[in-house]
């Protein structure tokens, strides 16, 4: 019997939401190297965002040949890259794309386990109504989950063939998906998914000398040619993202100097709405280790930085009227940290998992992490964004406290 559909007109969290007009756009791969599978979408990677604040180097540190290299100029794609997918399973933003990883439409009801194969498997030794992948350490998390979403009742199998030890895609260090597997089980498990529904690893060990060196041609597998193979991956292969939307009566102000406006993970849509899916949204326990949390102290100045380059849009700088106030969507945030490294006066912690520990709460909607009104200063009259607490400016407080440090240092404490 096929899953009844999301509740319509509510979030993740089940909580109704009032209906907005589609204004999702199309995004397109641009191909790393010429003639070459791998493609990113340059608004979603983390460090062609903000190159000056970002750090993230998952891509570069996951590939086995080590093909991909993250600089300040951006990523570089060099010859040995063996289009594995590996560096687009582990990208948190979903920004690299390599045909062959598209989970298919939802899968009949035969009564076996929905199995997963590598294209270097010959296809006539993977089980009927199988899924066949370029490699399966291309498999991210949220891939892993749709996959479960698709499959109905049939149990998922990523077929472990003991190949990949010695294997130019995988590894000595075990299975390259059971990284992505495990956390996929455990957010299913915290989500209240019946054991059955949890997807396993099955070992279907084939003699090694049927093993090709490389992950064979797509065009073999895709049935369509070189050049239909790429004007998908380029032109034709577009992801419709939803844009990041003000709450009702306030109006979003951005910084300028920063480069690109927000954009959602397509990494985290996909666990998500596939969890959401598998669980017909009756969520026994929300996955919290799913959720991020984040702190901001008394130094907080309003610069407003945090918001400007957060990716996602998880911050955002909310005004109306002369208020001001920094709002946080625990539903976006992917735990990059780069509000945290880039807040110049370190007012910002970000806590991976937050709502993970006992007694925390998870959220329903977005939290205020500060307030700022605009005011006049007592000391020297000008106009600026305070704390309701604060009568003076950053100017008046700063030279007060410096004004403070050097009588103490001239006439002692007083004591």
């Amino acid at each position: 019997m096929p899953a009844p559909a999301p509740r319509r007109g509510r979030d993740f969290f089940g909580v109704k939401r009032k209906a907005v007009s589609d204004t999702s756009s199309p995004l397109k791969y641009r191909p790393l190297r010429p003639q070459h599978p791998l493609g990113i979408v340059d608004d979603a990677c983390l460090r062609l965002r903000a190159p000056r604040y970002a750090t993230c180097r998952a891509c570069e540190d996951v590939c086995p040949p080590q093909a991909i290299h993250v600089g300040d100029d951006g990523l570089r794609l060099d010859e040995s890259c063996i289009a594995c997918g590996r560096c687009a399973a582990a990208c948190p933003m979903g920004a690299l794309g390599l045909p062959g990883f598209t989970v298919p439409e939802p899968a009949r009801e035969t009564g076996t386990p929905l199995a997963v194969d590598c294209w270097k498997v010959p296809a006539k030794l993977t089980p009927d109504h199988g899924m066949r992948v370029p490699c399966l350490g291309g498999l991210s998390t949220g891939r892993i989950l749709e996959i479960v979403a698709v499959a109905g009742s049939r149990p998922v199998e990523l077929l472990d063939r003991g190949w990949c030890a010695g294997c130019s895609a995988g590894g000595a260090d075990g299975h390259p998906a059971r990284t992505a597997l495990e956390h996929a089980s455990d957010l299913l498990e915290a989500a209240g998914a019946a054991p059955e529904r949890l997807p396993r690893l099955r070992g279907l060990h084939l003699p090694s000398d049927l093993r090709p060196a490389a992950i064979p041609a797509a065009v073999g597998e895709a049935k369509i040619s070189r050049r239909g193979f790429f004007s998908a991956l380029t032109a034709k292969a577009t992801v419709a993202v939803d844009q990041i939307r003000p709450l009702p009566g306030s109006e979003v102000r951005r910084r300028r100097g920063f480069e690109r406006e927000p954009i959602r993970s397509r990494e985290r849509d996909r666990m998500l709405g596939a969890l959401q899916r598998i669980t017909h949204g009756a969520w026994l326990s929300p996955p919290s280790g799913l959720f991020h949390r984040i702190e901001v102290n008394d130094s907080c100045a309003n610069h407003q930085i945090c918001a400007s380059i957060c990716p996602t849009g998880a911050l955002a700088v909310y005004e109306q009227g002369q208020r001001s106030e920094l709002m946080f969507d625990t539903t976006l945030c992917i735990g990059c940290g780069e509000c945290q490294s880039a807040c110049p006066t370190a007012a910002l912690q970000l806590l991976p998992n937050g709502y993970a520990v006992p007694g925390a709460s998870l959220p329903d909607r977005p939290t205020r992490l500060a307030a700022f009104a605009e005011r006049g200063c007592a000391e020297c009259g000008r106009d600026f964004a305070g704390r309701d607490e604060e009568s003076l400016c950053p100017q008046c407080r700063k030279r007060q406290r410096l004004a403070r440090s050097a009588f103490q240092t001239l006439f002692g404490s007083g004591r």
